[in-house]
């Protein structure tokens, strides 16, 4: 009968706080539901167009930032006038011709504006000669030259140069032999570098082949270009 009356007691006592879970849970839902839903903020950032790209530098920026110094590659290419042209025993005399050089030096940035560039290269030129009974004669003569070249300026570019080598020349004419000896020119050139790194431009220079009995001395007047790397 104890027992009884204990296990109704506590049956009793769980009755009573069932509705008292139950009205807090039903308080709790009501919290929730009345609370805003959480989220992310969206944020947008506008960029706009593309810089511009920034205006080319000017002309005269390309040359401050030269190397110091560069590899030189030229080619000239000229007519020849002779001068003094000797009296042969045959009447032979010399009229005009033309010719070429080909170049290779290391130009060298001395100051603003200056540059000198060492150089050596091989030069042909070849005039034509003819005796009193027309018979015609060819003079053949080459050059191995060594020397340097002194420019001014970054786009029109005044120049000085001379070389110094051996040379030699050839002939038809059986009155005149085979000779060689020391090769010798000196000349100017006005350059254009319109373009970095590339220039061409005209050029008169007086060249002469020690080459005895009979001495050639001629005027080259040409055109050239010359490419640095």
């Amino acid at each position: 009968m104890v027992i009884l009356s204990l296990h109704s007691a506590s049956s009793r006592t769980r009755y009573r706080a069932f509705p008292l879970f139950a009205v807090a849970a039903a308080a709790a839902a009501c919290v929730l539901a009345a609370s805003p839903a959480a989220h992310a903020d969206r944020y947008y950032v506008y960029y706009g167009p593309p810089a511009p790209p920034p205006p080319p530098p000017p002309r005269e920026a390309y040359y401050e930032y030269e190397h110091p110094t560069a590899l030189s590659l030229a080619a000239d290419l000229e007519g020849a006038v002779p001068l003094n042209a000797p009296v042969l025993a045959d009447g032979n005399s010399l009229q005009g011709g033309g010719g070429f050089k080909l170049r290779i030096g290391e130009r060298i940035h001395v100051a603003r504006g200056l540059h000198i560039t060492p150089e050596g290269g091989y030069g042909f030129d070849h005039v034509w000669a003819s005796d009193d009974i027309g018979n015609a004669y060819s003079w053949d003569m080459h050059r191995l030259f060594g020397g340097a070249r002194l420019e001014f300026g970054h786009i029109v570019v005044p120049v000085f140069y001379a070389h110094v080598g051996y040379g030699w020349r050839t002939t038809g004419d059986p009155t005149v032999p085979a000779a060689s000896g020391v090769a010798f020119d000196i000349g100017g050139a006005l350059d254009l570098r319109l373009i970095p790194f590339f220039a061409v431009g005209a050029h008169i220079e007086y060249a002469t082949i020690d080459s005895q009995p009979y001495t050639p001395e001629w005027m080259a007047l040409g055109l050239h270009a010359s490419l640095t790397l």
